[in-house]
């Protein structure tokens, strides 16, 4: 089937991680950890209570309003002067669009007073975009963990309708006292930290952090502007099963791959990497393995398999906009990055999983899933553009 080319690209990339601060330090970060969390207390945010965490590099404030700000304030910044800064005076028609699963929330609880302000838990967009200094439309994307995903989707939407020059888009969380303890209710935390598609896993592991991206046409990277990636599509489904469960036919997710590949105008056996959700559940897991399988059939065993969240932990509404990096940065090494804490892969998840060292590996499609509480599933996909004319500088 012919190749569709996307007509939006990534310009500038965003990050605030455990890794480090840019593009750089999370590639050689996660090719480099097989063996990350372990059980820690975090002083910032959980006191003496010892829980796999993994905090985000060079943020000191322990406010959570403050904290969610500079994380998602340092990326949006970061974004915007990697893709070169000067130019955004002649930017005319501009959105930032803030993905989040948690948001304010902790800093709601924390603080009484603003318990009488009804449109507070809804104000991150425009609080991120006054503080980042943006005189521009801003939306609010609260959809769990596939918050960051979608605000992209949307991004990607926005652009190609020519509504919008230039979208800033991605997610932010930090670490939450309100979904550690909601986590710990449904003994979904493992306390020796996340090991996606493991046969020992227990659960997830906290993570934080923020990734900003700015999209813009592709006739806009023409004019010696960085291409770091393509987005060629994206699929959104609901299936509504249960408010915290995936629907255990995993039809909705299924349909959410097969559309953004319909969408993008490419074949299924052009998909040669998967960023996958990979929380570490045990159920998760194995939906999302029969899920991939369901959708590629035989193809699979010719798809790299990955998931960033041994590494990362579980970034809440960042972890999309993670998995897409993660993608980006595995195009950038020229290798799949290993599954991190995988010592000994599930039988029931019979994918092309990458465990123990990356892979060297030239991928060309990846597809990046995020499945949602509620029963939302956003898959993107993103394409290699660095053998074309506009090859990306990735020392941000």
């Amino acid at each position: 089937m012919r190749t569709h080319k996307a007509d939006v690209c990534i310009t500038g990339i965003g990050v605030v991680s455990t890794l480090g601060n840019t593009l750089t330090d999370f590639t050689e970060g996660i090719n480099r950890f097989q063996h990350s969390l372990t059980l820690q207390s975090d002083p910032h945010t959980f006191k003496n209570n010892a829980i796999p965490v993994s905090p985000a590099q060079g943020i000191d404030t322990t406010d959570p309003e403050d904290r969610l700000l500079s994380i998602g304030k340092s990326a949006i910044r970061d974004a915007l002067h990697n893709r070169g800064d000067n130019s955004l005076p002649d930017v005319r028609r501009m959105c930032l669009i803030v993905g989040s699963g948690i948001g304010f929330t902790d800093a709601y609880f924390d603080d009484p007073s603003k318990y009488d302000n009804p449109e507070y838990l809804s104000s991150l967009a425009q609080s991120l975009a006054q503080s980042a200094g943006l005189h521009c439309d801003a939306v609010y994307i609260g959809n769990a963990c596939a918050a960051g995903s979608q605000a992209i989707s949307y991004g990607m939407d926005l652009v190609q309708a020519g509504i919008y020059d230039l979208v800033i888009a991605g997610g932010v969380d930090i670490l939450s006292r309100a979904v550690c303890a909601g986590f710990l209710r449904l003994h979904a935390m493992d306390p020796d930290g996340c090991r996606p598609f493991d046969a020992n896993r227990q659960g997830i592991a906290a993570g934080e952090g923020a990734v900003f991206y700015t999209l813009e046409r592709r006739e806009s990277c023409m004019e010696n502007r960085p291409m770091y990636a393509s987005l060629p599509a994206a699929g959104i489904t609901c299936d509504a099963h249960h408010i915290v469960q995936m629907a255990p036919d995993g039809a909705e997710a299924v349909r959410a791959m097969e559309q953004a590949i319909s969408r993008a105008g490419a074949d299924k056996t052009e998909v040669d990497c998967i960023v996958a959700h990979g929380t570490g559940t045990i159920q998760n897991d194995r939906l999302e393995a029969q899920m991939i399988r369901t959708c590629f059939g035989e193809h699979t065993e010719h798809i790299y398999v990955t998931a960033p969240k041994g590494v990362l932990g579980h970034t809440g509404g960042a972890s999309g906009a993670f998995g897409l990096l993660t993608a980006i940065s595995a195009f950038t090494a020229g290798k799949i990055p290993s599954i991190a804490n995988l010592e000994k892969p599930d039988p029931a998840c019979s994918l092309r999983l990458v465990t123990r060292q990356s892979v060297p590996y030239t991928a060309k499609l990846a597809m990046v899933n995020a499945f949602a509480f509620g029963g939302t599933n956003v898959v993107l996909l993103c394409r290699n553009e660095r053998d074309g004319h506009n090859d990306a500088n990735c020392s941000n």
